[in-house]
């Protein structure tokens, strides 16, 4: 908390400075330090009398760390980092620096003490001051990267919470206000079925099947609303693949009483980790099937199979089958449906909520014509 609040302290302090100008200012004054810490040994080194061997290795790793802080203040001065960020790096190799020089310090006034003969108090002085400032720039380095990543994820969190408000808002839109005039037109047209004639009649059956198309996308555009905006597993709970399915298979039968919708043994009593939107899942397989059928009398056939850890539902279909661009799109959907027109809306949502449970969707021809939908979702523990 404390350096959350220092960082935001630094933040304001740099606010009215270009990040150009704070990181010229804060390399320079890194640069001179490592210039000086290059400076000091080799001017103490001619300076000290002596054996070579002694006196050159004594200042030639204090100038090495010297050169090291002088190449990291060119670094910081032509970097891209921000001010704020700049000036973090500069605080972290200043307490660097401070530790390694109260170290020396230390160390040499030990000896004093101790009566040992220092060789160059200057040189030790200047080397630890040197290796403790590149400590700190290298932490004052992962400092700085590691507060642009939160500023990155705390701006991708608003943009992310931004677009969830607007899904929300659209899908307030879509149910309630488009969704209500839609029942109310569906609503009307019924009562006018007594008031038609029959020249009419034909007229009536095209608005009324064009508005429950409407009203069905309207129930595809809250799943993927649904399914974009709660992503969380932790909302998934055990549901009846039985009593879902079942509820599917009648109201597919009463909507499209012109095709045939059998089922092919028993639905097991089992339970899969999911929620409400498992039952778009079966809407839309099963309406698919139906609608995008060019027979006058469709075939569907859903079987459904279980072994020990998962159950697999299977709906097939005697119609035209499916382009291979909406198969795709249904096993790889971060592809999207086709913005174009709308092409495989369905089963794009088929493809994502299944993915959402850790279920994974097949699509396969049947014979001698037609389709076959296989969906595999996990059984939930303790069936």
């Amino acid at each position: 908390m404390a350096k959350q609040r220092a960082d935001a302290a630094v933040a304001r302090a740099v606010a009215g400075i270009s990040s150009s100008s704070v990181r010229a200012i804060c390399g320079g004054l890194v640069a001179a330090t490592g210039l000086a810490g290059i400076l000091v040994p080799v001017v103490r080194l001619f300076g000290v009398p002596g054996g070579i061997s002694g006196p050159v290795i004594g200042a030639l790793v204090p100038a090495l760390f010297g050169l090291v802080v002088l190449a990291s203040g060119l670094w910081l001065g032509s970097s891209s980092l921000e001010g704020a960020f700049a000036v973090a790096v500069v605080v972290w190799w200043f307490l660097g620096t401070a530790f390694g020089g109260f170290a020396a310090l230390g160390l040499v006034g030990y000896q004093i003490a101790a009566g040992v003969n220092v060789a160059d108090a200057a040189i030790v002085l200047c080397g630890m001051a040197s290796i403790g400032g590149v400590g700190g720039l290298l932490v004052g380095r992962y400092d700085a990267r590691s507060q642009r990543r939160r500023e990155e994820l705390e701006r991708e969190r608003e943009r992310l919470a931004d677009e969830r408000e607007k899904l929300a808002l659209l899908n307030r839109i879509v149910r309630h206000d488009i969704g209500n005039d839609l029942q109310i037109i569906s609503g009307m047209s019924g009562h006018l079925e007594n008031y038609v004639d029959t020249e009419g009649t034909e007229y009536l059956d095209r608005v009324q099947r064009t508005t429950e198309e409407a009203i069905q996308l309207t129930e595809q555009v809250r799943a993927f609303v649904a399914s974009l905006g709660e992503n969380d597993s932790s909302e998934l709970r055990r549901i009846s693949l039985q009593r879902m399915l079942e509820t599917q298979i009648e109201n597919t039968r009463e909507v499209y009483r012109e095709a045939t919708v059998s089922l092919e043994g028993e639905i097991p009593d089992v339970a899969v980790h999911a929620d409400e939107l498992l039952s778009p899942v079966f809407h839309n397989l099963l309406s698919n099937a139906v609608e995008h059928n060019d027979r006058d009398h469709p075939l569907v056939e859903v079987a459904v199979e279980r072994d020990d850890e998962t159950v697999t539902i299977s709906v097939a279909d005697d119609g035209p089958g499916i382009p291979p661009t909406e198969r795709e799109r249904i096993q790889n959907i971060e592809d999207g449906p086709d913005a174009r027109n709308g092409s495989g809306l369905g089963l794009y949502i088929v493809g994502m909520l299944v993915d959402r449970y850790d279920g994974t969707v097949s699509v396969d021809d049947r014979e001698p014509r037609g389709t076959v939908v296989t969906v595999e979702l996990p059984i939930a523990d303790g069936e």
